[in-house]
């Protein structure tokens, strides 16, 4: 029996995630390019690692780099090969931690923040 989805496909919305690349030493790097909504003051670089490791779980852990004044990347070192989604979820909750502790997200990716999940079912707050 064939049905038409094309009204369930209208909500589908694709998203890109960073290619994790395999190191010599064994562990997986994904880079993730946050843009912020507005400017971030200069962030000492103590604050920085301290936001990292809020974010970094015992299987990963995450570096925030600044770019400029809107645009960070959560480099995020994983012992064990992000493919078929094992990372999503952490992610998630990477992204959220960032937009809620640090500086509300635009854009991951270079996709609108309601292009991913978390912002479309948890409600934020600037920070």
């Amino acid at each position: 029996m064939a049905g038409d989805y094309s009204k369930d496909a209208a909500g589908v919305v694709k998203i890109k995630l960073p290619l994790a690349r395999a190191m010599e030493d064994g562990t997986w790097v994904q880079e993730w390019e946050i843009k912020t909504d507005g400017a971030v003051a200069a962030v000492p670089a103590d604050e920085l690692a301290r936001l990292g490791v809020a974010m970094s779980r015992p299987e990963f852990q995450v570096e925030p780099v600044r770019r400029s004044e809107n645009c960070f990347v959560l480099r995020v070192v994983m012992l064990a090969d992000a493919g078929q989604g094992r990372f999503l979820s952490n992610a998630y909750e990477m992204l959220r931690y960032f937009d809620e502790h640090f500086a509300r997200i635009l854009s991951i990716e270079g996709l609108p923040r309601s292009n991913w999940t978390p912002f479309r079912e948890w409600p934020t707050t600037p920070a």
